[in-house]
């Protein structure tokens, strides 16, 4: 762990230098994604990755002109960059894009594979409307992406998302974006509702409340992490430590960072799902998704959980 905690800090100072940043969420974010990965920071790779995107887009193409694409591509692909073509042929298909969600159709190509993907994608829109605490929520196309490549249907993945929504309420979690982050991470990770890993939301919130004066909700997908990965509770001390050290090399002050959040990433980042059966959406795909969660695309609550 000590070694997946100095990549982290190395990433840090790495893209600090390259892109003239300080140490300030976008640095972090683009940090604790590469670290997650086992990526180091390589301005020559990040290159080749530019290159890729200009061989294989107009000169006029959205996705020459984004940094924000051209990060995500990297992350993803930094050791495979012939990737790149592949994505951007997923791209054309996911036909239900509005001139102002262009650049959100090129990252969620990223992770669809095939047409009936696409397909899936406009059928988790409709299934979540049909959903009492969700129609008024609305996924991103990147998050709609992520759950397509699960093997249950659109209308299963809704009401797995709904139903740990509504648990996490009933169990005094903030209705909210926050809540919405935490189940929609449950949801990829197990598909359909699992009792065993609900159970472990609750033991582990329990444990974190025992050492904290409460649970904050920007600390809700920290739980459901650890609840997904093969964390066990005799490990909180070692968690802690690691996000005692990333807050004391870069003079944070948790009060005013998610510094837990990104110390939980790198924590289980290195681990597997557990006993949950394998599909097509990679661990460390779930793990970078406490970063923005639904907060970004997701607004108003349509109740629930009563």
């Amino acid at each position: 762990m000590k070694e997946r905690v100095q990549l982290f800090l190395d990433n840090m100072e790495k893209i600090r230098l390259y892109f003239g940043t300080g140490t300030d969420n976008f640095t972090m974010k683009i940090a604790t994604q590469l670290t997650v990965r086992g990526i180091r920071f390589c301005v020559s790779d990040y290159e080749e990755i530019k290159k890729e995107i200009k061989a294989n887009s107009k000169w006029y193409s959205t996705i020459r002109v984004s940094k924000v694409i051209t990060n995500a591509y990297y992350i993803q692909f930094a050791k495979e960059p012939e990737k790149v073509a592949q994505t951007l042929e997923m791209q054309k298909l996911i036909t239900s894009t509005s001139l102002s969600n262009i650049e959100n159709s090129y990252l969620a190509a990223m992770y669809i594979k095939n047409r009936v993907h696409a397909v899936k994608m406009d059928e988790l829109s409709n299934a979540l409307l049909k959903q009492p605490s969700l129609k008024f929520s609305t996924l991103s196309l990147v998050l709609r992406a992520m759950l397509a490549t699960r093997p249950e249907s659109a209308v299963v993945l809704a009401n797995t998302y709904e139903h740990y929504y509504k648990h996490l309420v009933d169990f005094n979690f903030i209705r909210g974006d926050e809540s919405k982050s935490a189940a929609l991470l449950l949801t990829m990770g197990t598909g359909t509702f699992d009792e065993k890993t609900w159970q472990r939301v609750r033991s582990f919130t329990t444990t974190f409340m025992s050492t904290n004066a409460k649970l904050e909700p920007r600390h809700y997908s920290v739980v459901c992490l650890l609840a997904l990965a093969t964390f066990e509770t005799q490990e909180f001390q070692a968690l802690t430590e690691v996000h005692e050290t990333i807050c004391q090399a870069l003079k944070l002050n948790p009060k005013y960072y998610n510094t837990l959040l990104i110390a939980t990433q790198i924590y289980t980042c290195t681990e597997g799902i557990g006993e949950l059966p394998k599909c097509a959406l990679d661990f460390s795909d779930i793990v970078l998704q406490g970063i923005d969660g639904v907060a970004d695309s997701a607004s108003g609550d349509g109740g629930g959980g009563e």
